[in-house]
């Protein structure tokens, strides 16, 4: 009778491996959906929806200190410093009288539409520039040579912007620092179309991977958690059931003439209701009353089956498994089947009523021979 073997039941890795490939399809399937939906929602959000491209030009200047920064303490400007200066109200202030003094010297127009657009789009004076922000500013090696970088949607804003900057940190913001001698431009870049770093491949490859690890973990454990029998092995190693096997298995035979021997009378229940005893009883009939080599009739398989309903529907048939002298328990093969048989034999227990024998019902017969044909599978 059961004991309660769960704790010396080991994790079978075969059979998880072998559920694993036959859950496979709906694996990749999931994998493949997981990648659809974050491999595709990058892709709508930064490719089919993603802003336009920008245009940048980058200004170089050199700064001449009035006492050269050589030693640790010396005064200069370091990269934070200056991204703070580009984004304040008195730099956006020099920039757009630069801007006005251009749009005096120059027809067209296109100095004060830039000073109406930067007006417009210009970036919060307390936040710190970044690499996306209109103006910014690199200090990438030597603090007398800080890079000024613009950055805008239109390529002569970008063009007209840059030149008022350079004309603002030479002239006016030079001269209201006292430390700089002088500033003065060496370099200057054309404007350049900088696209976004959008990696669509990437996107699918890394979805994909990181669906397939939460598919997998998710599939482990609902496979474990799921309190599934599918080898005969499992109702002797969990619950302590003497097994005579399946309905196919090679044994099925001896195992049934050894643990019925003596017993004439032998009740057939079936844990499920929806299972039919009687059924179960006419395909013991055909396999048991063959003999293997010649097939006649074997006498000492020739049993009086009695079919016996779950305990579920009918707890008052126990007392005709009292009248039997053994009990065969047909468990079926599948999940969450072990909740119910813990059931049932809780039942026998109070009932005082021993398992003679257990037969696996509907087994997947595949992967029976499968998990006995891997390595290690008859240790």
């Amino acid at each position: 009778m059961w004991e309660g073997y769960y704790p010396s039941e080991p994790f079978d890795l075969r059979l998880t491996v072998l559920r694993l490939v036959r859950n496979l399809w709906w694996i990749i399937l999931l994998t493949l959906l997981g990648t659809l939906v974050f491999g595709g929602g990058y892709y709508l959000k930064y490719v089919v929806f993603g802003e336009a491209p920008d245009f940048a030009q980058t200004v170089t200047c050199k700064i001449e200190y009035t006492d050269l920064p050589t030693k640790s303490g010396d005064y200069y400007i370091n990269e934070m410093t200056w991204n703070t200066y580009v984004v304040t109200d008195e730099f956006v202030g020099m920039v757009k009288q630069s801007l006005a003094r251009f749009d005096a010297q120059v027809a067209g127009g296109a100095y004060a539409t830039t000073a109406a657009w930067w007006d417009t789009n210009r970036a919060d004076a307390e936040t710190v520039a970044t690499e996306q922000s209109i103006v910014s500013v690199k200090v990438a090696s030597d603090v007398q040579v800080p890079s000024f970088t613009v950055r805008t949607p239109n390529q002569t804003v970008t063009e007209t912007l840059a030149q008022a900057v350079a004309d603002a940190v030479t002239g006016e913001f030079a001269d209201s620092l006292p430390e700089v001698a002088s500033i003065r431009v060496i370099d200057v870049t054309q404007a350049q179309l900088v696209k976004a770093d959008v990696r669509p491949g990437r996107a699918f490859v890394l979805s994909a991977v990181l669906s397939g690890f939460l598919v997998l973990i998710f599939y482990l454990l609902w496979e474990i958690g799921a309190d599934s029998i599918w080898l005969p092995v499992t109702l002797a190693r969990r619950y302590g059931l003497p097994v005579a096997g399946t309905i196919r298995s090679a044994q099925l035979r001896e195992n049934m003439r050894y643990l019925l021997q003596g017993k004439q009378r032998v009740a057939v229940c079936a844990i499920r209701e929806e299972m039919d005893p009687a059924g179960v009883i006419a395909s013991l009939k055909e396999v048991l009353q063959e003999d293997a080599a010649g097939g006649e009739a074997d006498e000492e398989l020739a049993k009086d089956w009695i079919a016996v309903p779950s305990p579920d529907l009918s707890p008052e048939t126990v007392r005709a498994i009292r009248q039997a002298e053994g009990l065969l328990l047909v468990v079926p093969a599948g999940m969450h089947v072990g909740k119910m048989l813990e059931q049932v034999l809780d039942f026998y227990r109070t009932q005082e009523i021993t398992v003679t024998a257990a037969l696996l019902w509907d087994a997947d017969e595949a992967l029976i021979r499968g998990y006995y044909l891997l390595p290690g599978g008859r240790q």
